[in-house]
């Protein structure tokens, strides 16, 4: 008979196995439940995202332009919040894996303050990094998740901290983890001058929906997941994560990982094969637009490098080029807008925005246009692959079409609000669209008519979209003709391209389906023709900020000021007051510096006061900025530059002054 005082009795044990059963099928449970909450949202907001988008796309006026804006905007939070949330189901699940790629330390610091720097208002705060010369160039990581675990303390930082400083520090001196037998550790510091944190809130601090109080709660946005998604992240990699911080004496955040170092040469991933893919790089920054060229020459693309909008859209109207790689801050425009643009002129060429910014609301955008958006710095492989994906626009669209029907689409979607927005894109397409409601009347359709591509929804009632892909796929192995079929589908989970392969889909597109992912789909199936796409998304070129090679354009692109603040009202200008009150001590130490031939000081100054001119919609200082920032890295003399520079940044006060001037007219945001 068991001794029932006995931890390690027969009925102990069966108690904990009980125990353990019951946790697994509560975990499954939960697991279930906000995958279904899940699908069930982004249904729904397939159609508000998506009226949304044909809104905009309008000629409405400007007040229903902004308030569209405004509730994407919201949508596009709401996603976020989802993402989250899948986050900590995959954690809990234990289904989310992590790549091993390299992790080029620096740049990765380096983007995420830099990134952070652009979207801040607050000049107080200075953001700043310590990386000595001992931690390697690259080491083995999952430079994705490590980016999201950074840029989410980072965030922290700033939210919380009115003036000071926020700094990022790599050292290898572990102070929790023990040195790993092969490879190294590194110890990653967040720290703040902000206002602290109380002892019992550190406590529960990485516990999820978790905040800094309820009045943080109600100031600052978000789910209070970060931390808690921030400290799995850590645990999965084999590391630890705390905090060190006092009420009103600031906080460092901490987490220490093992790694390993990467040699020079080693090559430690399979890299894709873009043998014979052409790519178009647009991107200022010396060394960034250098990693681009050469990391996707080793894979084998053809690459072209340029620095502006303007020789980028050049080149891409004299070369059919196969897919773009195209950087947000560009000195003469934004990279969103250059897309569109490449978008009108070029329908079969891949897109990607590559961009230090992890921007919702631009990533939003981006997805509009069915490009692909990847934030700085990623690995060889993730910018390898997102070309490589990009690239199959253009190698899909060269595919033969369909003898009979090839541009008349099948799509089969159960939720009527679903099924009214995606009609609404197809007739803006002028796309035939033929719609049923369940995979039975799908099946009925194909068999009396011919069509050029079948999208169908998952869950349906009478029959799943598995199955309606398993019938079309055991029919044509007699008929030898194969129809590509496309999921659609809310679940982000298994929205990866390969999990549907293997069920016989050719393709995925998930909710909510915006009109240039659409778009871009029925081009690469070959259903819809280039002649059909002029001016569908609402492209006006000549609205953005372009000058005639003959024109002195203004310091200040007011146009890029609307695109960056919304408006060009008080707020802005107040903007513009600060960016000039502070950049002037970085001009007069451009001349000093460069007189004293200080090369290493030299770069870093032009380098903030590109970021700054950049930040401020003063494209041509923060164009002279980055040519200054590449002669000090070669130690080149650039006193010419240095004046111009000191002339243009005269040019900028003057009509910054005029703007400030309480007799000047209003100005509109149009």
């Amino acid at each position: 008979m068991s001794d029932p005082t006995d931890p390690f009795s027969d009925h102990s044990i069966d108690d904990l196995k009980r125990a353990a059963h019951e946790a697994r099928e509560l975990a499954d449970m939960k697991s279930e439940f906000l995958g279904m909450v899940s699908h069930e949202i982004r249904t729904p907001l397939q159609t508000i995202y998506g009226m949304l988008e044909l809104i905009a796309s309008e000629e409405a006026p400007e007040s229903i332009q902004d308030m569209a804006e405004t509730a994407k905007r919201s949508a596009s939070d709401l996603l976020s919040i989802l993402d989250d949330v899948l986050d900590i189901l995959k954690m809990d699940a234990r289904k989310l894996e992590l790549d091993r790629f390299e992790v080029p330390v620096r740049l990765l610091v380096r983007g995420i303050l830099e990134a952070l720097s652009i979207n801040s208002e607050n000049t107080k705060v200075q953001l700043l990094d310590e990386i000595p010369d001992d931690i390697p160039a690259v080491v083995i990581g999952d430079p994705r998740r490590l980016r999201q675990i950074l840029m989410n303390l980072c965030s922290n930082a700033v939210k919380f901290t009115q003036q000071g400083t926020i700094k990022v520090r790599v050292t290898r001196h572990l102070q929790v983890l023990s040195q790993p037998d092969e490879g190294l550790g590194l110890r990653f510091e967040v720290s703040d001058t902000g206002i602290g944190i109380s002892s019992e809130v550190q406590k529960r601090l990485f516990q999820p929906f978790v905040q800094a109080g309820h009045a943080t709660t109600r100031k600052q946005r978000g789910t209070g997941l970060g931390l808690s998604i921030c400290k799995k992240l850590v645990e999965l990699m084999g590391g630890r994560i705390g905090v060190i911080s006092e009420e009103g004496a600031g906080s460092t955040f901490w987490f220490e990982v093992p790694t390993k170092e990467v040699g020079t040469g080693l090559n430690t991933v399979n890299l894709p094969d873009l043998e014979g893919v052409s790519v178009l790089s647009v991107d200022d920054h010396p060394q960034g637009s250098k990693e681009i060229v050469t990391s996707l020459r080793s894979m084998g693309a053809k690459v072209e490098s340029c620095p502006t909008y303007e020789e980028g859209l050049e080149l891409a109207k004299k070369i059919p080029f196969d897919v773009a790689v195209v950087d947000q801050s560009l000195p003469d425009g934004l990279g969103i807008h250059l897309l569109q643009e490449l978008f009108a002129v070029r329908p079969f060429m891949g897109l990607v925005m590559y961009t230090v910014r992890d921007d919702p609301g631009l990533s939003e955008s981006v997805k509009m246009i069915g490009a692909t958006y990847i934030t700085k710095p990623a690995s060889r492989i993730g910018l390898g692959k997102a070309v490589a994906k990009a690239a199959l626009v253009r190698n899909r669209s060269a595919r033969p079409a369909r003898e009979a029907g090839h541009e008349r689409i099948l799509i089969a979607e159960d939720n009527e609000s679903v099924r009214d927005i995606l009609q609404r894109q197809c007739e803006k397409l002028q796309i035939k669209a033929v719609f049923v409601s369940s995979g039975q009347e799908a099946l009925d359709m194909l068999e009396r008519k011919e069509f050029g591509l079948l999208i169908t929804d998952l869950h349906m009632p009478d029959m799943d979209g598995y199955k309606v892909v398993k019938t079309i796929r055991e029919k044509e192995t007699v008929t030898g003709v194969r129809l590509p079929v496309i999921v659609l589908t809310a679940d982000v989970q298994m929205s990866g391209r390969e999990a549907y392969l293997e069920h016989g889909f050719d393709e995925s597109l998930v909710k909510p389906v915006t009109l240039g992912q659409l778009r871009q789909l029925l081009i690469r199936w070959g259903v819809l023709r280039e002649t059909k796409t002029d001016g569908v998304m609402g492209v006006r070129p000549s609205q953005e900020a372009k000058y005639h090679s003959s024109e002195i354009p203004p310091a200040l692109d007011k146009a890029c000021v609307v695109a960056q603040m919304g408006a060009f009202d008080e707020g802005a200008i107040e903007m513009l007051r600060s960016f000039v009150k502070l950049t002037d001590p970085l001009v007069t130490k451009l001349a000093t510096e460069e007189s004293r031939k200080d090369y290493a000081e030299l770069a870093e100054t032009a380098h903030s006061l590109k970021g700054a001119a950049r930040s401020a919609c003063c494209s041509q200082l923060g164009t002279l900025a980055a040519q200054i920032e590449m002669a000090a890295l070669d130690e080149r003399p650039c006193a010419n530059l240095v004046v111009d520079a000191v002339r243009e940044f005269t040019r900028a006060k003057n009509e910054i002054d005029e703007l400030s001037s309480p007799a000047a007219p209003a100005v509109s945001s149009r």
